[in-house]
Parts: structure tokens; sequence; C-alpha cells
């Protein structure tokens, strides 16, 4: 008897293939966040995914199955978000025993409170977002960073659908509790740290005095205040939010232990490094790749960093660069007359 070929055996058990309903939900006003989320979400919808993304940079050129639910105009953008002060002019005494360290960490950190209460205060009246939750999902995904805001409200909708967790970067401080992940603050430098392991004992004491700061800190600052914002708007209790994010299913963390180091991490929690990447991006043209051969330096933009500093300070960091290309684009005149000559 002729045997039955087995790909007719498989058409006996296929079965309707229908594509998912995914709803992204990105509230933090940071551009470069939202450049490592789009990928993900282009490659979803260009392969039949039906994706709503909410969030303040909607995609220029979306593809086919992409909505995007601006959040544009809610709340200001600002520029002055960063004050550059902090990295200068401190004392002697605080730069020998690194007080002046810890100081610029922490306020680099705090600002990210105000960013996430008045996005969530919005939030909570924000009437398109409102219909979106309304409505039946496969899989939410959400970034997990500055606020829990989403989590709160998906709860007052009565959303059943599985949450993922997206991080553009290494795991915040408060993310690794949620899934029972010790981040061991002797051998795991934090997210914002520039220790690298092994860590000196005053490092690591450093390193451990910041690790129980932050999280208290997100708790009191943020956790808990968009929780009473959420609750005094509709007006009746929901569940704990620091409850809420241990019932997540997911963690796609834009990260690798090549570059982040190697720490204890459990399936939970997946590295996803260089998920921003863009592939259909052009190559360095011909002169950029002559100049690189040739040892010519680089030029360096500051616009990320102008796009998040305090207004009195842009006009002296400006100049800085200003100075930095002169001195570049000198260097590289003279190197480039002798490699290539008249």
């Amino acid at each position: 008897m002729r045997a039955v070929p087995f790909h007719y055996i498989l058409l006996v058990f296929i079965k309707d293939v229908l594509p998912a309903r995914i709803l992204g939900l990105f509230p933090h006003i940071g551009k470069s966040h939202q450049m490592a989320y789009d990928p993900l979400l282009r490659r979803l919808a260009e392969r039949g995914h039906d994706v709503t993304a909410v969030t303040f940079f909607p995609l220029k050129d979306p593809p086919e199955h992409y909505r995007a639910v601006s959040l544009e105009g809610l709340t200001e953008i600002r520029v002055e978000s960063i004050n550059m002060s902090i990295y200068e002019g401190h004392n002697v005494f605080l730069r020998l025993t690194g007080l002046d360290r810890i100081r610029s960490h922490i306020s680099e950190i705090h600002p990210l409170a105000d960013f996430a209460l008045d996005t969530c205060s919005k939030l909570v009246s924000f009437k398109p977002l409102s219909e979106l939750l309304r409505k039946e999902y496969d899989v939410i995904l959400t970034e997990n960073f500055n606020s829990d805001c989403m989590l709160g409200l998906a709860n007052v909708y009565g959303q059943k659908a599985p949450i993922v967790y997206l991080s553009s970067c290494t795991a915040m401080y408060w993310a690794l509790d949620r899934f029972g992940v010790t981040d061991n603050p002797s051998y795991v430098p934090l997210v914002s740290s520039i220790f690298t392991t092994p860590m000196t004992f005053l490092q690591r004491l450093e390193n451990a005095v910041l690790n129980v700061y932050f999280k208290v800190w997100f708790r009191y600052a943020i956790q808990l205040k968009e929780q009473k914002i959420i609750e005094e708007h509709f007006g009746r209790k929901i569940p704990d939010l620091q409850e809420m994010a241990k019932n997540v299913s997911l963690m796609l963390v834009n990260a690798h232990h090549s570059l982040n180091g190697v720490r204890p991490l459990i399936p939970g929690i997946v590295e996803v490094g260089g998920m921003h990447l863009d592939k259909t991006r052009r190559p360095i043209s011909q002169r950029q790749s002559t100049r690189s051969r040739a040892g010519l330096r680089p030029i360096m933009s500051y616009a990320s960093l102008f796009a998040h500093a305090d207004r009195t300070h842009i006009d002296s960091l400006q100049s800085t660069s200003v100075l930095f290309l002169q001195d570049s684009r000198r260097d590289a005149v003279v190197h480039e007359e002798r490699q290539f000559g008249p």
C-alpha cells in the first residue's frame, strides 16, 4: 500500500488562521523610545495583524492594518525638560567623595515623575483612548518605563487581554521585582549607572543605596499618585498598580548581555536587543565610506541632547558643539589633503 505523503496528512489538521488584534499603549513623550518600538509594530502590521497604536509619535508612512491614535497635543513635549546645570559647577568636595555623581544620577531620574503624572492626568479623560479600551483585543503591548497608568486604565475598562511589556532599554529598577527577578546590586549595575562589573566596594555600596532609593521613589512619587489620579477621576477603587503589574505575561527588553552584561533573568523576560533596527534604511553614502576608510573623524550631532536640554544651557552647548565641529573639520581637511593630495 502506497504511503500517504506527510503534507497531505497536515492538510487534515489545518484550521483557519486569523490575525491578532493588537493594541499598543505608549504614553511616554520620548521619541527615542517610540523609535525602538516602531519596527516591531510595523512588522506586525505587515504580517497582517490588526495593530492600533496610542502614541505621541505615529508612523509617518504606516503600512496596511496599522492605525494610530495620536496623543500629540495632549500634553506639552517640552524642550526645557532637563536642567543641564546638574552637570556643572560642583565643588571639589562633592567631586572627590562621588556625591556629585549621586546627585546628578538622582536629578536625571526625578523629571520622569512629572512627565508620567502630567500625561496620566490627561489620559484618564482622553475619549479616543477610552473608546479603544472598551473593545476586545488578543494582546496589549505597553511600554514599561516611568508609568503604570495604562495598567490602571486597562483594568478600569475591564480588559482581559494578556499584557506584554516593552522596554526600549535594560529593564528599569522597579520592573524586575514584578517578575520575581533578583537584581542583586553587588554585581548588577543600575540601568542608568556608569558602573560595570566587577565593581569596587564603594561602587557596590553606591549601587545598592540607589537601587533601594529608586524603587521607593517610583512607588511613592509615581505609582501611588497615578493610582490616586485614576481613582479620583472614575470615583472608585482599583487594585493596587503594583499587584496588577505582577500579572503582566511577558517583557521584551531591547538589550543584550553582550553589551549590558550577564544578569539573572527568567523566561518571562526576553532580551530582544536590536529590535529598534530598521533593515530598510539606506546604506551609507560613498563619500562617508571613503572618509571612514581614510580614518577621518566622524561629525557628531547633538540634536537629541538639545531636544531635551534646558533653554538657558542650549547656547553654551551649541557654542561648544560649533567649536568641536570646526576643529574636527579643520583636522579632517588637513588629513584628507595628506591622504589624497592635490
